[in-house]
């Protein structure tokens, strides 16, 4: 019965799913030909942007994005919200199932759906774009880690989880939804732009300022100065990039600033006046090989929350419903 009342509500998101998967197979071979064609990694790139897997790859990652929304608002949601609005919960607990049977049987049933489509759009996304992540190295970039590994499954749940929770509390469809929508948003704003890069310790280095690869350099009217090297490391999500003197205090101003002030080849002689100073760039950042502890800890961190909120709505169910 609970599969019978759910299908409805699985058919058409997997139909999409089932899509898009079948498209990333059917071009997947494609984009190793280009791979193999172009030679290099940036000319692989900029080919791909010319054609259409361009586009592909975009509405992948828009999937695996949209795809915790949709679980959490028309799945999450009405699922108790629903039968507590039009009454029909009282039918359902005065047969021989209790009300905590019928949750588990339901949300159960929901949740495995849940992990194995999450799951299946993960899988095939992530191996569709592995030669491009292999060639541009932002698996760590915000708008790409949230469509790769376990994350996306973790989102899911969560959001199963928020949406059943706030059906249970509002005991109304419409602003269960609502209530969802804004609360997914506000964790897919927090954790990738605020607590993500905390998740597991960064790695601190410093290196030489080079003066001849800067990303910025500015004189203001007071003479201080802001200046910053550009740091490559292949793949990291830099953190904090800081320009110091080599005892670590941070870098504003020459102790003489004439030669910054100067009308006639300035920009030479402050080149050197900065140079001499010895300046190092502080690094902040997190490599590369962070990208599954980083899945790991988030993806831990939304399952807990979920099954946190999953024990509230098993227990409102039984003690705060009538």
């Amino acid at each position: 019965m609970a599969w019978r009342q759910f299908r409805g509500q699985f058919r058409p998101l997997a139909g999409v799913v089932a899509a898009v998967v079948v498209l990333l197979a059917a071009t997947a071979a494609h984009i190793v030909n280009v791979r193999d064609a172009s030679g290099t990694p940036d000319l692989f790139l900029s080919d791909l942007k010319q054609g259409y897997e361009g586009k592909v790859y975009q509405l992948g990652s828009a999937v695996l994005f949209a795809l915790p929304v949709i679980v959490g608002v028309f799945w999450g949601a009405p699922m108790v919200a629903r039968e507590l609005e039009t009454g029909t919960h009282r039918l359902a607990w005065n047969q021989s199932i209790t009300r905590t049977r019928w949750l588990a049987v339901r949300y159960g049933t929901v949740a495995l759906a849940t992990a194995v489509i999450a799951t299946v759009a993960s899988v095939a996304y992530g191996w569709w774009a592995s030669p491009i992540d292999a060639a541009a190295l932002d698996r760590l970039a915000p708008y790409n880690f949230g469509a790769r590994g376990l994350v996306p499954v973790g989102y899911a749940l969560f959001a199963l989880a928020v949406g059943t929770a706030a059906g249970m509390l509002l005991r109304r469809t419409v602003p269960a939804m609502a209530v969802t929508v804004a609360v997914l948003a506000a964790v897919q704003l927090v954790l990738p732009f605020g607590l993500r890069q905390h998740l597991v310790p960064p790695v601190h280095t410093t290196v030489a300022l080079d003066m001849d690869n800067l990303s910025e350099l500015g004189i203001r009217p007071d003479a201080s100065i802001s200046i910053t090297g550009d740091v490559t490391i292949p793949g990291a999500w830099v953190l904090s990039n800081d320009t110091v003197k080599p005892d670590g205090t941070a870098f504003t101003r020459l102790d003489d600033p004439t030669p910054c002030l100067r009308e006639n080849d300035s920009m030479r002689a402050c080149e050197a006046a900065i140079e001499a100073q010895h300046l190092q760039q502080a690094v902040v950042y997190q490599p590369l090989s962070h990208f599954w502890p980083l899945q790991l800890v988030e993806t831990g961190l939304l399952l807990a929350a979920a099954f946190l909120l999953t024990l509230l709505s098993f227990w409102w169910i039984r003690h705060r419903v009538t």
